[in-house]
């Protein structure tokens, strides 16, 4: 073995139970995508068969969901059982777990990026402008407004389930429609958000429906366990 293939063995270990290759226990960023919108997540275990997933908030109703990795890899799931701020899910289609473990990308990963659609105001010095959230991610957001911001413009804004944050324009685009001057631009937060801000905004922004669409068990069982 070489002194890569040990330490890559040593950063991704993979062992084999009962034909089934599980990964050690790990900790990384992701997110799902139900009906009701985008969340966060944290990949806590993985196995060819399934994962176990932990969210900052309940966990989503929905028995079927995708989770996209950081690097854009998408992966269809179904909920096995859920538990206060954790839940299992099997794999509905096949998967490759060293691929899911490297997480490997053509480009330089950014950070977790929700895609949620809410109102919010950009505030440039005294002038206040109505403006369309359009994603965000703990190091930034893109928004819709129609005023323009050269890039290296500090502004602040506000969006519904967070304090308002001070951020800077790093680029900006026109974009068609019927607003004249109407533009989209990117943000980077000069202050980051942790992840359990990041959290608490998203489900204020996509709240679940009242009732899931599925029933989801109460408890694992053991065969169940991802």
């Amino acid at each position: 073995m070489s002194e890569l293939e040990r330490h890559e063995a040593q950063q991704h270990p993979v062992v084999q139970t009962n034909a089934i290759k599980r990964a050690a226990p790990m900790l990384r960023s992701a997110k799902v995508v139900c009906q009701a919108g985008e969340y966060i997540c944290l990949v806590r275990d993985v196995s060819d068969e399934g994962v176990l997933l932990s969210f900052l908030h309940d966990v989503p109703p929905e028995p079927r969901i995708i989770l996209v990795l950081a690097n854009g890899q998408t992966y269809p799931i179904q909920c096995l059982w859920s538990a206060e701020d954790q839940a299992s899910y099997r794999f509905a289609g096949s998967m490759a777990l060293e691929e899911f473990l490297h997480e490997s990308a053509p480009f330089q990963m950014r950070p977790v990026r929700l895609a949620i659609g809410a109102s919010a105001r950009i505030i440039d010095g005294v002038a206040s402008h109505t403006a369309a959230l359009r994603d965000i991610s703990t190091h930034g957001a893109s928004f819709e407004c129609c005023a323009g911001f050269i890039p290296g413009r500090l502004i602040s804004f506000q969006i519904g389930g967070l304090a308002q944050q001070l951020g800077e324009v790093v680029w900006s685009e026109e974009v068609g429609g019927d607003l004249q001057g109407a533009a989209r631009i990117g943000v980077q937060f000069q202050l980051p958000l942790t992840l359990r801000d990041l959290a608490a905004a998203s489900i204020k922004l996509q709240p679940f429906a009242p009732k899931a669409s599925a029933a989801i068990n109460d408890a694992p069982s053991e065969a169940s366990a991802a």
